[in-house]
C-alpha cells in the first residue's frame, strides 16, 4: 500500500524523531542494522500521540464518516438487548432494587449507551436504577456522545467523561462496566520465533523513504518471555503473534477502584490456541482506513486504525489472578439469543426495504449471520468477588 509524504502526516515526524531519540539496536528486514522502537511504543503514538494519534485527532473515527462500524451502529437491537442482560445480572448480583453505575467504557460517540438508555427508560428504570457514564479517550468523540445524550445528560441519566480515573464513588456502590470493542484497540507488542527464540518486532525509521519501517529487536525482555510461557503461547518457527501487555494493569485498576462490580467485555478475539494457530503465521494485525482493510500498520501512521484480535485465554488468567470470577464466556450469537434477541423481532407485511420493522428486521439478522460478526465476536463476563 502506498504510503503518504511527511507534509501529508503531521505524526511523520514526530514518529521520526521518537525512533532516532529512544530506538534501541535492531536489525532491518535486509540486514541492515538500525535503531527501533518496540511495536506497542509506535502503536500508541499511531492512534493515542496527543495531537495527531488517530483516536486523538480532531475527527470521528466510527460510523459512516469514520472508518469502521461497531455493532452499535447496526440499528438499535444490540442495545436494547445488551440493556435488558445487564438489567437481569444486576438484579441476580446486586439485588432488584439497587441502584448501579453502568460504565460504557470506550463508549464512543454514545450510540450503544443511547440504545440502553432507551431500553431502560421504556422500562421506567432510567435515572432510578441504572445512571450511565459514557468514558472516552477520545475528545472528539466526547463531544459527539455528549450530543447523543444530551437529553439524558440535562436530566441527571447519563454523563460523558474522559477516560483517566476511575470515579472515587464507584468503590462504594454496585457498577456494571461494559466494554465494548475497547480491548482491540489496545497497543499490542509483536513477537516471533525464530531460530529457536524470541524475538520482538520493532520500528525503524527508514531514511530514504521518509517513513517507519519493521524490525527485529536485539534484545528481548525476559519479563514478556514469562508472560508468554505462562500463557501456553508456542509459536511455529517464522510465526508472528500480538501479545497485549495493557490488559492486566487495566483489570488491576478496576480491581483497585471498584466495590461489587461486573465487567462485560464484547470483542472480536479468541483462545490461545486459536490466535496461534499455524494458519495464522502473520498474527492477527489489521488496519481500517476508509472502510477498507490491509495489513500494513506503517503506511498511514495517525490517520488509520490498528488493530489485533483480543486473546481471551490471556484475559480470562489475568482476571482470575486480581479476583475476578467468569461467570460467562461464548461468542455474541449465542449471547444475544440466550438474551432474547430473536422475541426482538418484529411481524410485518411490508414490502419496503426501508419501512422500520423491515429494517429492525435485517439489523438483527445481521447481528446473528455467522459471516458477520456474531461468531467472530465474543462476550465474556466476570464479577469481582468481594
Amino acid at each position: 500500500m502506498q504510503s503518504a509524504s511527511p507534509q501529508e502526516l503531521p505524526l511523520l515526524p514526530i514518529l521520526a524523531e521518537t525512533i532516532r531519540r529512544s530506538g534501541v539496536p535492531g536489525v532491518r528486514l535486509s540486514g541492515e542494522r538500525c535503531r527501533g522502537i518496540p511495536f506497542r511504543d509506535y502503536m500508541e503514538l499511531c492512534l493515542y500521540e496527543p495531537a495527531f494519534g488517530y483516536y486523538s485527532g480532531g475527527s470521528v473515527r466510527i460510523g459512516r464518516e469514520g472508518d469502521f462500524y461497531t455493532s452499535a451502529y447496526i440499528g438499535e437491537a444490540m442495545g436494547e438487548t445488551l440493556a435488558h442482560a445487564l438489567a437481569r445480572l444486576a438484579e441476580e448480583r446486586f439485588g432488584a432494587a439497587t441502584a448501579v453505575e453502568v460504565i460504557d467504557w470506550g463508549g464512543g460517540t454514545g450510540r450503544l449507551g443511547r440504545h440502553m438508555l432507551d431500553a431502560w427508560e421504556a422500562a421506567e428504570e432510567a435515572g432510578q436504577r441504572f445512571r450511565l457514564t459514557v468514558l472516552e479517550r477520545s475528545p472528539r468523540h466526547r463531544e459527539r456522545a455528549a450530543e447523543t445524550l444530551a437529553d439524558a445528560i440535562r436530566a441527571g441519566k447519563a454523563r460523558v467523561r474522559s477516560a483517566e480515573a476511575l470515579d472515587p464513588a464507584w468503590a462504594e456502590r454496585p457498577v456494571i462496566v461494559v466494554a465494548n470493542e475497547l480491548l482491540d484497540a489496545f497497543p499490542v507488542r509483536r513477537v516471533t520465533w525464530r531460530d529457536g527464540r524470541w524475538r520482538e518486532w520493532g520500528v525503524a525509521w527508514d531514511e530514504a523513504a521518509g517513513r517507519p519501517a519493521p524490525c527485529l529487536l536485539e534484545s528481548f525482555d525476559p519479563g514478556l518471555a514469562a508472560e508468554l510461557a505462562e500463557a501456553g503461547v508456542r509459536l511455529l518457527e517464522g510465526q508472528t503473534a500480538e501479545w497485549c501487555d495493557g490488559v492486566a494493569p487495566w483489570l488491576a485498576g478496576l480491581t483497585r477502584g471498584l466495590g461489587a462490580a461486573l465487567l462485560v467485555l464484547i470483542d472480536y478475539g479468541d483462545e490461545t490456541r486459536e490466535l496461534t494457530a499455524p494458519h495464522r503465521m502473520d498474527g492477527t494485525l489489521v488496519c481500517y482506513r476508509r472502510h477498507i482493510a490491509h495489513g500494513d500498520p506503517y503506511a498511514f501512521p495517525g490517520e488509520q486504525d490498528m488493530t489485533a484480535h483480543v486473546n481471551f485465554s490471556a484475559v480470562r488468567q489475568a482476571a482470575v489472578r486480581l479476583g475476578w470470577e467468569e461467570l460467562w464466556y461464548g461468542t455474541q450469537k449465542r449471547f444475544l439469543v440466550e438474551a432474547g434477541i430473536l422475541q426482538r423481532l418484529v411481524a410485518h407485511d411490508a414490502s419496503d426495504p426501508f419501512h422500520p420493522a423491515v429494517r429492525r428486521n435485517r439489523a438483527i439478522r445481521q447481528l446473528l449471520l455467522s459471516d458477520g460478526m456474531s461468531e467472530l465476536f465474543k462476550v465474556q463476563i466476570f464479577a469481582k468477588r468481594t
